[in-house]
């Protein structure tokens, strides 16, 4: 079986060039200073002094350069160009692109479309990955089966997000294009993923490294999307706590039900609780419901009609409107259950009486 070649060798250099200077600037000054002090760090990526410096000597060097670089005022500018065009002015090693790159992503999540998918076992059997570097080693081999990639993984919190660079079609040392970029989050000793948007020709190869990866069976590609990655999380990890048992999951249970009086009529503030409970929902951008009214006898008489909620939160919005009145209680099931559903596309068959 022949492989492509796997781009594994983290400290291969990207050589100058205008996109590798606007994978820097993209970032704020705050975030350069981090991700600078987080190379000095690492051998491999510190700026290389002179050959016979003694290793006492590189490390006071290594501290005087940190010193400047905190003392730099002004914009980030003098510390573009003091990174592109003086301490790395031969180029960027993959794995600094790539830690530039996930920190950008990793800290505007929304920018990304983010698609669910699950992996699928047989049974009780599941894979389950504990160390960030098998992982990585573990997929990229798997992938180079279909192309040359470059893999990188860092932990956020409990998550493991992932960057996929794919390398065909592109010299050694040219970064690939940002559509040959994917990322995915894994979330830890769980069945599910997020993954940004692939193109059509590497979607099969990607899925099938997951499958190899992870040894299931199947992954399914649920119907569930969106741009903000928590709420994504809660949705998938949280299914069954959403709501009014939200407040278990988030400990806000009355140590004192008793001394609430249960004859009080109930205002719509009442009905919404009881439904959608106290939290603020989950967000999703996009909900689409199709709703068919089917005559049991006639159904090729059926009737469709698709809405389409729209908004920064629509479960939220939804549950808004009935606090102010604009939609009257009771509502249907389908929309009171949808921060349950994990959906973002529903079909409703109303069956006439």
């Amino acid at each position: 079986m022949q492989y492509h070649s796997s781009v594994n060798n983290d400290y291969t250099l990207f050589t100058l060039q205008p996109s590798l200077r606007r994978v820097i600037n993209r970032h704020s000054k705050d975030s350069l200073l981090r991700i600078v002090k987080k190379w000095l760090e690492i051998p491999q990526l510190a700026p290389k002094y002179k050959s016979n410096s003694k290793e006492g000597e590189e490390y006071q060097q290594i501290k005087g350069l940190w010193q400047i670089y905190e003392n730099i005022s002004g914009n980030k500018k003098k510390i573009v160009d003091k990174i592109y065009l003086d301490d790395w002015k031969n180029g960027l090693t993959y794995l600094q692109v790539a830690q530039l790159d996930m920190k950008y992503i990793h800290d505007r999540p929304n920018l990304k479309q983010w698609n669910a998918l699950k992996l699928c076992w047989d049974g009780d059997l599941r894979k389950e990955f504990h160390n960030k570097e098998i992982l990585r080693s573990t997929l990229s081999k798997h992938l180079s089966l279909f192309f040359a990639n470059h893999l990188y993984v860092e932990g956020y919190d409990k998550n493991w997000w992932l960057r996929i660079s794919i390398h065909d079609s592109v010299s050694q040392n040219s970064l690939p294009i940002s559509t040959n970029i994917i990322y995915l989050i894994y979330f830890t000793n769980s069945e599910h993923l997020l993954c940004s948007n692939i193109k059509r020709e590497h979607k099969e190869f990607i899925l099938q490294g997951l499958l190899k990866t992870f040894a299931c069976q199947q992954i399914e590609e649920c119907n569930l999307k969106g741009k903000y990655v928590n709420s994504l999380e809660q949705l998938l990890l949280h299914q069954q706590s959403q709501g009014i048992y939200s407040r278990y999951r988030l400990n806000q249970v009355d140590d004192s039900p008793l001394e609430h009086a249960s004859n009080i009529p109930k205002t719509n503030d009442n009905v919404v609780d009881e439904n959608f409970g106290p939290n603020e929902q989950p967000s999703l951008d996009v909900v689409e419901i199709k709703l068919t009214s089917a005559d049991n006898q006639l159904e090729e008489e059926s009737i469709s009609t698709t809405v389409v909620f729209e908004g920064s939160n629509v479960i939220e919005g939804i549950k808004k409107m009935v606090t102010s009145g604009l939609a009257v209680s009771p509502l249907p099931k389908f929309l009171l259950e949808l921060h349950s559903n994990s959906k973002n596309y529903i079909e409703v068959i109303e069956q006439e009486n």
